[in-house]
């Protein structure tokens, strides 16, 4: 005869295991990156003068683009910068790109994004559910 109905198993538990973990983090550094270069994208860098346009920085919060707009002077600034990646309009942009400072957006934005995800959501929806109880 089976007595499973006097058994109590152990309450389960709310903590995530080491694979949703792990997929959380990887899924992470994915937004990491596309938010990286989606503010980059974006992103309109004010100049004050010709001589700005030499050295043009794209990238929040660190630069990992930078290119030469010199070849496109504006009429009057200050004046705000697009970052160019065809060259559709026939004026070369040279541009170089430095990888490390991208790695380190999509970390910072990928930390932030995991951060809201898994701390401060759930934290959100413990404070609504034990408001709701009676």
């Amino acid at each position: 005869m089976s007595s499973s109905a006097g058994s109590v198993s152990p309450p389960e538990s709310r903590r995530p295991g080491r694979g949703s973990i792990l997929l959380s983090v990887l899924g992470s550094a994915v937004v990491g990156c596309v938010v990286a270069w989606w503010i980059t994208v974006a992103q309109r860098v004010p100049v004050l003068s010709d001589a700005d346009l030499a050295d043009v920085r794209f990238g929040f919060p660190l630069p990992w683009i930078t290119q030469d707009h010199s070849s496109n002077p504006f009429a009057a600034y200050p004046a705000d910068v697009a970052l160019r990646l065809t060259g559709r309009t026939g004026i070369p942009y040279p541009t170089t790109y430095d990888w490390l400072p991208f790695i380190g957006d999509a970390l910072i934005w990928g930390a932030a994004a995991w951060a809201l995800g898994m701390l401060v959501l759930p934290a959100v929806v413990r404070t609504m559910r034990a408001r709701s109880e009676p």
